[in-house]
């Protein structure tokens, strides 16, 4: 069920709203990058979307704009701002929101759905994740990291037509996306995968190769990681997801077998002194754990450790 005539905006152009948003106007899709970041918009504007790394260096004429009250109705959003933008992101968009426009959420950790959901209403909102990366080499320009999956579904489970014809759409238009039956439960797996890899990359300043492959530590390293998604793992079980222990390490694995050269977003935030995602991360591990009776001392390091980094520039 392809839908060529499908009409997207991108909350955040940041380094994955970029990768989405390019992808898809590259191959013929109508799509709108939305950012505030003006300088980043009008270099896309003018000289166009530079995405260098897998697929080849190249130049994508994709529309970007930081005033979307100008903007018509569109069928779908794809959020990927910041997560501490979120409301504010959302409450400037609201005229492009049609009767059947769909939301969905790429964002790090868990509990943007909640939000979005509080402001448009449950049924706009589908569920999201993603394996891809990213990364901002200034405006206009983005490094692609590699061509990894995707998934979307109905957030309270299931998959319906609009969940076929966006991941039919998406992946014929170069953004491979899968439509997936628990799609909470894909979310958490990605967490699994976060608990990790953002603080550990963020505190040590390392890319997902140099901490976890080229490194004469690496056995700690990723045991640590192991560690900390099998803690997170206990969390996932006592809320109801049924996860097994393959299962949750599976996003680790294949981010880190792709051997990116890619910090993670978490350690880009610490070092442009940006507020991170931690409290969506590694802090609602710790208060889903809190409600449950789960002790999670891993967690609790990995957010207190982030939290003081921050506490350098706040």
């Amino acid at each position: 069920m392809i839908n060529k005539n499908l009409e997207v905006a991108v909350l955040g152009a940041g380094a994955m709203g970029c990768l989405f948003g390019g992808l898809l106007a590259e191959k013929g899709l109508n799509v709108i990058l939305i950012d505030v970041w003006k300088e980043h918009v009008d270099a896309i504007n003018k000289d166009g979307l530079k995405m260098d790394g897998h697929g080849g260096d190249r130049v994508i004429k994709v529309k970007a704009t930081s005033d979307p009250s100008s903007l018509d109705k569109v069928d779908a959003i794809i959020v990927m701002c910041k997560a501490t933008a979120l409301e504010p992101a959302l409450n400037s968009i609201k005229n492009i929101i049609g009767d059947k426009t769909v939301f969905m959420s790429f964002q790090n950790g868990i509990g943007h759905e909640a939000i979005i959901q509080g402001i448009v209403g449950n049924e706009k909102v589908i569920g999201g994740t993603t394996t891809q990366a990213s990364n901002i080499l200034g405006p206009g320009h983005i490094m692609n990291h590699g061509s990894l999956p995707s998934w979307i579904g109905e957030y309270e489970g299931g998959i319906t037509d609009r969940i076929k014809e966006i991941a039919d759409t998406f992946t014929a238009h170069n953004l491979e996306m899968i439509a997936t039956e628990d799609v909470k439960k894909r979310k958490w797996m990605k967490l699994f995968a976060l608990t990790a890899i953002g603080p550990l990359s963020a505190i040590f300043d390392l890319h997902h190769t140099d901490l976890y492959i080229n490194n004469k530590a690496n056995e700690i390293s990723r045991g640590l990681g192991k560690e900390i998604i099998l803690e997170t793992r206990e969390v996932a079980l006592a809320d109801g997801v049924n996860v097994s222990e393959d299962e949750c390490l599976f996003m680790f694995n294949k981010i880190v077998d792709s051997m990116q050269t890619n910090k993670s977003s978490m350690a880009f935030d610490i070092q442009y002194k940006r507020k991170t995602e931690i409290d969506f991360i590694s802090g609602a591990v710790s208060k889903i754990g809190k409600k449950h009776g789960i002790k999670t001392p891993l967690n609790d390091l990995m957010y207190k450790m982030i939290k003081v980094k921050e506490g350098m520039y706040s």
